[in-house]
């Protein structure tokens, strides 16, 4: 593992992902990353309630979950100041809310170089930078 990488281990993430392909190849990365996965949801519901049963580090979250907004999600972990990384097919959209506007994201489909660069950028260098709400 790279140098640069070394930060990336045993950070506790959350995953919330509800195409169970991606979430395995998700964890694999992250396993891989040396991070330590706290949960895989695939709801807003489950997403919610492991945010607020947890000590997150970080979270990569999928914008829709099971055809529901993950805009709750991304308001819970604004709440308890865990940064988070959406994970998403879409880009930004106008009628998206303010939590999901200004939150940093990663394209789908990724690699695991992609996705530890991202994750370096958001979660180690500039953790507080993309926790203002908005």
């Amino acid at each position: 593992m790279p140098a640069k990488r070394e930060a990336l281990t045993k950070l506790r993430i959350l995953v919330a992902e509800d195409e169970i392909l991606v979430a395995m190849l998700v964890e694999e990365m992250l396993q891989e990353l040396g991070c330590e996965i706290v949960a895989t949801v695939s709801s807003v519901a489950e997403a919610t309630a492991a945010v607020r049963r947890n000590n997150l580090d970080a979270a990569l979250l999928d914008c829709n979950l099971n055809g529901e907004n993950s805009s709750p999600v991304a308001d819970e972990l604004l709440g308890h100041a865990v940064p988070f990384l959406l994970v998403t097919g879409y880009g930004g959209r106008t009628e998206d809310p303010p939590s999901m506007k200004t939150a940093p994201r990663l394209k789908k489909p990724f690699d695991i170089d992609e996705l530890a660069n991202r994750m370096l950028e958001i979660f180690v260098q500039h953790p507080t930078v993309y926790l203002r709400k908005s």
